[in-house]
């Protein structure tokens, strides 16, 4: 009798070892989320701003701006999208010429207005939902 009720537990144990180690693979792709998949969103139309330049002529920007976002945040850009672009013609006209000539100064121009409109969104919605901006095209006169 001792042996058979040796030899259940073992079974009981061993029958437990194998129900954990089958649940296992669920538990553990519970636990990772899944990946955020970067989304870009195509501002349309381009901007057009008059920069900050010495003399009477008046200077000006042409833009086309994409923004890098998550796909957990983009409905939060496109659903304050007046903000968002009036957050950009603001950044945009208060440069300078120093400010937007060369690569050096276009990327710092880039690097900066993704604090900018993360600003003026934060102000509105409280997030920063803007990860990067890039310049799809970028002309001044």
């Amino acid at each position: 009798m001792f042996q058979t009720l040796l030899l259940g537990k073992k079974a009981s144990q061993f029958l437990l070892f194998a129900m954990l180690l089958a649940l296992s693979p669920f538990t553990h792709a519970e636990d990772e989320a899944a990946p955020v998949m970067p989304v870009y969103i195509e501002l349309k139309p381009d901007f057009i701003v008059n920069y900050i330049a010495p003399g009477p002529k008046l200077r000006y920007i042409k833009a086309g701006i994409s923004l890098r976002s998550d796909s957990t945040q983009a409905g939060v850009i496109q659903g304050n999208m007046p903000i968002v672009r009036d957050a950009i013609v603001m950044f945009l006209s208060s440069r300078t010429g120093e400010q937007i000539s060369g690569a050096l100064a276009r990327e710092e121009t880039r690097k900066e207005s993704v604090g900018a409109i993360n600003a003026a969104l934060k102000e509105e919605t409280g997030m920063e939902p803007v990860m990067d901006v890039l310049f799809t095209s970028f002309v001044t006169q």
